[in-house]
């Protein structure tokens, strides 16, 4: 059994009164926490004697939940307020916090996501209230597409930047008799709703978006008393649904798959992380421009045996990626620990991703998994999450900067 050190995570539930619906064109709040100023931070020596990586820790000035890839060599994150804000990095070893709209202020599910090529960022409050604001556009919207308990709501899927489309599905994920689903467009830039569908006969429920036409999505179907899921392409702008050899694949061979804006899929450069359901076995999966040659390769050669990895976390350019792996781990109490390892996903390797580089300290549960890839102004392109540490007896906030260039030096140094 291995023993590893562990960094204490704790992550939080903001209450706060729920605001009512609303749609106004919020100003940009000068709202900004300054760094932490004289806090020594370890920037060197950061490769371990057994070649693993130390993170540069930072301390947050102020309260921070959840954050994911913004602009500009920044990080969106939730301030204290339940705003949604930006983190941005002063030479170093220093960051600030800068609120980047008073909204939406309300209590919030553990779910950001972030366009950041549209300038938007959204948010739910109890897994039915969506909360959207196009900092670019200088517009929030709270609202519920369809207000109902009944069916669960899926992540809402960017459309089109373009024109500012973003779709919301709908699902009832709990009845095994019937197969129908909702989908709301909603344009965001002159708050319409641009499209609603059908209340009986649809059946798709959008997961990503591949191009400005079809999204990735799953068919529902019904096959004898079971509601089962079929991939398929969907194009929103005409409502058709289209097979390819990669969705044929993905619906035929027990492959499990989770997708989400920089999790597991990178359309661009044509790859998805997914798993075999018949032998949990981890794969990459990569295809051609065309959707076809697909190519399956089993990643168990890249992990100790009976290890397996969670979601894939990925940079925006889709080069680099990392998983919590799951095996026998343990903390010095021992609890179960989970160890982070990084990948560098470049053609030079074989089948388009290196060995695992990992980090000295375990984490816990995947479900905590809270971090995004940032391009940091002196550190390259880094790893951020953030933690807590205990330090003379309180928790301080902590952001964590695993370097690339880190792990580029323990891949080149490996026989």
């Amino acid at each position: 059994m291995n023993l590893f050190k562990q960094k204490k995570y704790h992550f939080h539930l903001i209450l706060l009164p729920v605001t009512a619906l609303l749609f106004m064109n919020c100003p940009v709040h000068e709202n900004t926490e300054e760094p932490i100023e004289d806090t020594p931070v370890n920037i060197q020596n950061l490769i371990n004697e057994q070649n693993e990586i130390l993170s540069i820790d930072i301390p947050i000035p102020s309260f921070s939940w959840l954050i994911r890839p913004w602009k500009e060599e920044k990080l969106a994150t939730i301030d204290g307020n339940a705003c949604f804000a930006e983190i941005s990095f002063v030479g170093a070893n220093k960051i600030k916090i800068t609120q980047l709209v008073q909204f939406p202020q309300t209590q919030l599910d553990r779910e950001l996501i972030t366009w950041p090529e549209a300038g938007v960022i959204t948010s739910m409050s109890s897994s039915i209230q969506h909360h959207i604001a196009a900092i670019d556009d200088n517009k929030t919207k709270s609202h519920m597409p369809l207000f109902s308990r009944v069916f669960d709501a899926a992540s809402p899927v960017m459309l089109d930047p373009r024109e500012g489309l973003v779709g919301y599905g709908y699902a009832l994920e709990w009845d095994n008799q019937s197969v129908d689903t909702c989908l709301y467009i909603y344009n965001y830039k002159n708050d319409t709703m641009v499209y609603e569908s059908p209340e009986e006969g649809f059946t798709i429920l959008m997961r990503f978006a591949m191009d400005d036409q079809y999204v990735l999505s799953w068919q529902r179907i019904l096959n004898g008393e079971k509601v089962e899921y079929k991939t398929v392409f969907y194009n929103w702008r005409t409502n058709e649904i289209t097979n390819n050899d990669l969705t044929e694949i993905l619906s035929r061979d027990y492959i499990s798959f989770s997708v989400g804006q920089y999790r597991n899929i990178h359309p661009e450069r044509r790859y998805l992380f997914a798993q075999r359901r018949d032998t949990g076995q981890n794969i990459k999966i990569d295809w051609d421009e065309n959707f076809s040659n697909v190519k399956i390769t089993p990643l168990f050669h890249l992990l100790p045996e009976r290890n397996s990895l969670s979601d894939v976390i990925l940079s925006a350019d889709g080069t680099w990626g990392t998983s919590l792996v799951s095996g026998e781990y343990r903390g010095l109490d021992n609890e179960r620990l989970y160890r982070r390892a990084f990948f560098h996903l470049d053609n030079r390797y074989p089948n388009g991703i290196s060995t695992p580089v990992f980090a000295e300290h375990g984490e816990e549960s995947p479900a905590h998994d809270n971090g995004a890839f940032v391009q940091h102004p002196v550190h390259g392109m880094c790893y951020a999450q953030h933690y807590y540490m205990e330090e003379n007896g309180q928790e301080n906030l902590y952001l964590g900067l695993f370097r690339m260039d880190d792990v580029l030096e323990i891949i080149s140094a490996l026989p």
